[in-house]
């Protein structure tokens, strides 16, 4: 029945519990799907050209020599291009204030006034029809809110403002157009880098995720299943209590040994103790948030061990019970405690047949063999029950001495260091107990018996192939207490939360190196000379010394830039007014904005004659001499054209009239061409199209979890190569076994004449017979383990317990093929000394 099918007794039904962590690795699949898909979209659109041009529209009167003809001069060398159908409207009209600040213009359309002041500056006013402020007025269908609005109409007023305010016309309106395909345009970020590490980072995430479900699914599972196999061992034997009730009752009150009645007395109240505690272990093993914890565990773990107690005691009740009441089956009830008495007895003959002759007596060993055929002879069960269990009991009192014996002859030979005794196995004490035996102890004879092996093993080497499997290494188990196993989880917590901590921190560090190493803006540096600075200086009266100049720059040109010094008169230039209550003087921006533009005609021979633009690798520092002998710097005039991120500085004099007298008339033009040198170095400029933080934790997580994700990759394959190993060693031992099983299987008829024969010549026959009994049910039990173990699937055989299984296996193949040796070598030593050779006398018979 499917696992989410399931009903507890009160007819509830159950669902597997699942973890968060699957919930959120389908998310983040999802997720991750829709970052890939979105960044292969984006990136193949980074390699294509942008679809549109931008048209310009020149309107009204301008003033720079702007006119449609000399813009469409400029577009038709250097075309701006845009992701979207956009028209600029260059007018020199007033804005309104809906087309300002609401942005309330035709559909795609910019519309920029070349008005570079506002007609009133009462922004209050509510009448905002009125066409009285200068800016761009940008369509508010492109934007997605008011700020960016906002921001894309100064940035477009600015790269235009700016432009002007440095000597330019027409390159300043086509400046003002590549703003505004940037503003208006796809801001989706198309850099590999950033969607490299969005897509690898949600993938890392996801495969923890998947990770952290897929350990939560196996770990449960593993519950399910040991709760699964402890149900079907309550439920059996609670369906057999009635036959069990039967065999009891069938059995005469005088006849019940005190250990039989304590048995059915400890089944009634564990069958009804596990039966009342089912619901609460599966409650907890179904619980979601409590299904993986401590308390589960020993819940589920005490109900395992009482479930195994209670089906041992059902099995001791009904075999003993057979015994008692005389019903079909005691024989093979004394078998289950004959069986594992006859393997030691067995390899014990065989080791002491093939030891020197002075080593063991021969009447010792014959003692063994009579010993062992008592016992195998009692277990057939044909008597009645106080006699079978009297026989047997006395049996193995007489299989003990004379094993006791055997060990005193071999502590008379050296040995080296003996193999380490099989422990005794408490399964069959219920079972001893309920036919009134006392518990197998180190003075039984199974004990002894192994120690007499281990003994034999030591003087002689490993002469058995089972002992080469009882000579592989075995896991230990730790004795050391429950405290300091719990100290140890806490510690190798600690270190595991340590470990996590620490890789983070480097993946902090890790993150932050590679971010630093991206492109940045670039700053002044204040480390150059002037290199590549070629200076002319326009100065009749002699006032300014170059060297002075070169003396306090700081900056250098990555290329060759002609800088001029147009020295000229102050006071023919500029309109002065004084500062009420200062000593500074200042100007105005109309008398600020002819000087430029005054100075720039004065060159006419470094201008374009279409355009009336300067050369691009032209600039001219106008240098304004007062005069008390200072100097002021108006504004640059250049025929370079920036936009964007880069700045021209501070255009306060072209905005406001503001003008600075400096006593140093060489430092304010050398400081003139450091800004002008900062400005070409931002001019290559271009600012991520991506959020810097962002990329940082993306870049966080991405490593944080790739690292955590090869760790777990790791373990998985160290993990898979030990079992694809352990596989591999249980296949090769699985067709081993095979392999002996057939060659068993197909010597069975001679098997059984050997048993015969030996039967008819020695008075141990008693014990071949039952002996091949045994022989033969073990060798079908082999060869179903073997079937089982064949047709297991690929996951069953990684498990650890298949490797176990066929450890067992070839170890109980080896130990029946030494079986059908001995029984086989006895039985051609008797042919051959019947027949005699070459006429002889026939020799006496020797079987032990």
């Amino acid at each position: 029945m499917p696992t989410r099918m399931l009903h507890e007794s009160m007819g509830r039904r159950l669902r597997r519990p699942w973890h968060w962590s699957g919930v959120a690795a389908i998310i983040m699949a999802v997720l991750t799907s829709l970052f890939g898909i979105q960044a292969a979209l984006s990136i193949a659109a980074a390699n294509k050209p942008l679809e549109h041009e931008v048209r310009i529209i020149v309107e009204g009167e301008q003033d720079y020599n702007i006119s449609q003809g000399t813009v469409d001069a400029q577009l038709a060398g250097h075309p701006v291009r845009s992701s979207i159908p956009l028209t600029l409207v260059l007018t020199d009209r007033w804005l309104t204030g809906d087309e300002l600040l609401r942005g309330e213009v035709p559909e795609n359309t910019i519309i920029l006034s070349s008005q570079l002041e506002n007609l009133e500056q009462d922004y209050d006013d509510p009448q905002f029809s009125e066409q009285r402020f200068d800016g761009a007025g940008v369509d508010y269908r492109l934007m997605g809110s008011e700020e960016e609005l906002d921001d894309a109409s100064y940035d477009i007023a600015g790269s235009f403002t700016k432009n002007v305010s440095v000597g330019h016309g027409p390159k300043a309106v086509i400046a003002a157009a590549h703003t505004a395909a940037v503003a208006t345009g796809d801001t989706t970020p198309r850099s590999m880098l950033f969607w490299f590490t969005v897509v690898g980072a949600s993938a890392m995430i996801t495969a923890a995720f998947f990770a952290r479900s897929l350990s939560f699914r196996r770990r449960w599972s593993s519950r399910h299943r040991r709760l699964a196999a402890a149900q079907r061992k309550l439920a059996r034997v609670v369906l057999d209590l009635e036959a069990l009730e039967a065999t009891y009752y069938a059995t005469a009150e005088s006849r019940r040994p005190q250990g039989f009645t304590k048995a059915w007395s400890q089944l009634q109240q564990l069958s009804l103790s596990l039966a009342r505690r089912e619901d609460a272990v599966v409650s907890s093993v179904f619980d979601r948030k409590n299904c993986l914890d401590q308390t589960t565990n020993i819940l589920l773990s005490e109900f395992e061990t009482d479930a195994r107690k209670l089906t041992s005691l059902a099995d001791s009740l009904m075999g003993a019970g057979s015994v008692h009441a005389d019903l079909a089956g005691t024989g093979s009830v004394f078998d289950k405690l004959s069986t594992p008495i006859n393997d030691a007895a067995t390899k014990l003959l065989i080791r002491l047949e093939n030891a020197p002759g002075q080593m063991v007596r021969g009447t010792d060993i014959e003692q063994l063999r009579d010993a062992l055929g008592s016992l195998l002879q009692a277990a057939r069960g044909n008597a009645q029950h106080s006699v079978a269990v009297q026989r047997w009991a006395a049996a193995e009192k007489e299989m003990a001495q004379a094993a006791h014996r055997i060990i005193g002859r071999l502590r008379h030979y050296p040995h080296g260091k003996r193999p380490t005794v099989e422990p005794l196995d408490e399964s069959l004490d219920d079972l001893r107990a309920t036919l009134g035996l006392g518990a197998a102890s180190a003075k039984g004879a199974l004990h002894r018996l192994r120690v007499a092996n281990s003994m034999t093993r030591a003087i002689l080497g490993d002469t058995l192939d089972s002992d080469r499997q009882e000579s592989a290494p075995k896991p230990k188990k730790s004795g050391k207490p429950a405290h300091h196993k719990e100290l140890v989880r806490g510690t190798s917590r600690l270190v595991k939360y340590g470990l996590l901590a620490g890789l983070l921190v480097a993946s902090l560090i890790c993150a932050g190196l590679v971010v630093a190493s991206l492109p940045q803006a670039p700053k002044a540096t204040y480390e150059g000379s002037g290199q590549g600075m070629v200076l002319q200086i326009d100065d009749k009266a002699k006032l300014v010394d170059e060297s002075e100049i070169r003396r306090y720059m700081h900056e250098d040109f990555a290329e060759r830039q002609d800088l001029l010094i147009a020295v000229r008169d102050a006071e023919s230039y500029l309109e002065f007014t004084r500062i009420e209550g200062s000593e500074y003087r200042d100007s105005t921006p109309q008398s600020v904005r002819e000087a430029i533009w005054r100075i720039k005609d004065e060159y006419p021979d470094r201008q374009d004659p279409a355009s009336g633009e300067l050369d691009g690798d032209l600039t001219i520092i106008p240098l304004l001499i007062t005069d008390a002998g200072d100097g002021i710097m108006p504004g640059l005039i250049s025929g370079a054209v920036i936009s964007g991120e880069a700045s021209w500085g501070s255009t306060s004099g072209w905005d406001f009239g503001s003008i600075h007298e400096s006593k140093y008339p060489a430092m304010e033009a050398a400081n003139a061409a450091e800004d002008f040198a900062v400005v070409l170095k931002r001019a290559g400029y271009e600012k991520p199209d991506y959020n810097v933080s962002l990329l940082y934790w993306m870049l966080v997580f991405m490593l944080f979890f790739s690292v955590l994700n090869l760790v777990q990759v790791v373990q998985y394959l160290l993990g898979a190569t030990t079992r694809f190993s352990r596989f591999s060693r249980g296949s090769r031992s699985v067709q081993r076994s095979r392999r002996k099983l057939e060659q068993l299987a197909l010597g069975l008829e001679e098997t059984q004449i050997n048993a015969v024969a030996v039967l008819g010549a020695s008075s141990s026959g008693r014990a071949d017979e039952a002996g091949q009994r045994l022989f033969e049910r073990a060798l079908m039990m082999a060869w179903r383990e073997a079937e089982e173990l064949s047709t297991m699937t690929l996951g069953q055989r990684l498990s650890p317990g298949y490797e176990r299984r066929t450890a067992h296996l070839a170890q109980l193949v080896d130990l029946l093929g030494e079986r059908d040796a001995d029984v086989a070598r006895r039985a051609k030593a008797l042919v051959v000394a019947s027949r005699g050779a070459g006429g002889d006398a026939p020799a006496p018979v020797k079987l032990a």
